[in-house]
């Protein structure tokens, strides 16, 4: 251990940079802040001739509406600034988004006054500066880690600046955290100095926490039944997310009723056979249910048995293709959705036939089953389709990151990269 005198100097040079940080980020906030109310009177200025504050309603209720989700945006911002959170920037981008889309939604839904133009000219500016400001947010290359020296090798070096350990002490120099595995907390040599760091505000991170975040994946080795404990502490917002589902899948079964009844047709036109595909899928708690998918296949395409689909599969029809390829074949499962079979997000409901191979190989599997099966997934927008056994148990990983850390942010993270995956095309078989 290092002389009091010392480990107090260390501990304050710690708080010292975590304090720094976190102003660092408020400060740019703000100025990312100033910069949009800058441009918007800037523009209104430009529009109407007039400051903001004496501009028209439609002005005035447009700049109310950006300023004040960009002020949301300031409070998550502020609580995912710390460096262990995934992927901040994404984040807040994909909360931007969608409060921007929901915003619009309401100013249509209450025929509230506002501007085309203004809303046309801020809402891109604004998410630029969004982007300049969440590219430096968390700041993780800039990061100071003390880690046992036989544990470096594991660790990416581009994620940060790596001191390493010798001994159950801190590291000469400044540091803003230590990693350690499970080793370190089981070992008796390490006890005391983790329980110190514990004592003087010293983050101490799993290591595995750490790689996971940069990775957006769990090691199935590391992986344990405990890691499924959040799920159970999350029931507040397993509720407020199953209200979601419901509230949205009816409305958009509603806005895609027509385009769906065209779609029936299109498919009779192609082949014979039941437009609508109907097959025994696994959900929540491991229960069968039957999910509904627009044909994509040839009518017999599962005579032989369940089977993963290839790329290049023959047994995909020519309007199944482009109905798989922006995954309009998808749409009959929001039933199953309002239904409350399935959510909007989650992992993908595996196939009932297939679920006895898939859990011989792979004995983690049954774990996706601890939440509702979803028409979209992490693992759907990470890593795309999975077409064996192999790249189901690639999926898996995926599939427990999200279980473990299920929150509306990484929720709405998969809602905006399934637009862009539904724009592209990307993963599909």
């Amino acid at each position: 251990m290092v002389s009091s005198l010392q480990s107090a100097q260390q501990v304050a040079q710690i708080r010292h940079r975590a304090g720094r940080r976190q102003l660092v980020n408020i400060g740019r906030m703000l100025l990312s802040l100033f910069c949009l109310v800058g441009f918007e009177t800037i523009l209104s200025l430009l529009l109407e001739g007039r400051y903001l504050l004496s501009a028209s309603d439609t002005i005035r209720v447009s700049a109310l509406l950006i300023t004040g989700i960009y002020l949301i945006i300031f409070l998550v911002a502020l609580r995912l600034s710390r460096w262990t959170r995934f992927r901040t920037g994404e984040q807040l981008l994909s909360v931007w988004l969608i409060l921007g889309l929901a915003g619009t939604l309401g100013l249509l839904m209450f025929r509230l006054p506002y501007s085309v133009t203004f809303l046309g000219l801020i809402y891109p500016t604004a998410t630029v500066i969004l982007l300049l400001f969440g590219k430096g947010l968390s700041q993780r290359s800039s990061m100071r880690l003390g880690v046992p020296a036989l544990l470096i090798d594991q660790i990416d070096s581009r994620t940060g600046a790596f001191i390493p350990m010798d001994s159950a002490s801190l590291p000469e120099g400044a540091i803003d955290a230590v990693l350690v595995s499970e080793e370190q907390l089981s070992d008796s040599g390490w006890t005391p100095f983790l329980s110190w760091c514990a004592l003087n505000a010293v983050p101490v991170i799993m290591i595995r926490d750490y790689i996971e975040a940069e990775s957006g994946r769990v090691d199935l080795k590391n992986f344990t039944f405990t890691d499924l404990l959040h799920v159970r502490s999350s029931d507040t917002y397993l509720f407020v997310k199953r209200v979601f589902d419901a509230v949205c899948s009816l409305l958009l079964l509603l806005v895609f009723s027509i385009p769906m009844a065209l779609m029936v047709v299109v498919i009779k036109l192609e082949t014979t056979g039941p437009a609508i595909f109907a097959q025994q899928r696994i959900g929540l708690g491991g229960v069968s249910f039957t999910m509904y998918k627009f044909r994509s296949m040839v009518t017999d395409a599962e005579r032989g048995g369940a089977q993963f689909a290839a790329k290049g599969d023959k047994r995909v029809t020519r309007v199944g293709k482009f109905i798989r390829k922006f995954r309009i074949d998808e749409l009959p499962q929001l039933y199953n959705v309002l239904r409350g079979d399935m959510s909007l997000i989650g992992p993908r409901p595996e196939q009932k036939n297939l679920l006895d191979e898939l859990v011989e190989e792979i004995p983690l599997f049954p774990f996706r089953h601890s939440v509702r099966p979803g028409i979209t997934g992490w693992a759907q927008v990470c890593q795309g389709y999975a077409y064996d056994v192999d790249s189901s148990s690639e999926k898996i990983t995926y599939d427990l990151f999200y279980i473990k850390n299920l929150s509306f942010l990484l929720d709405m993270t998969i809602i905006v990269r399934t637009i862009r995956i539904m724009l592209t095309g990307f993963g599909s078989r």
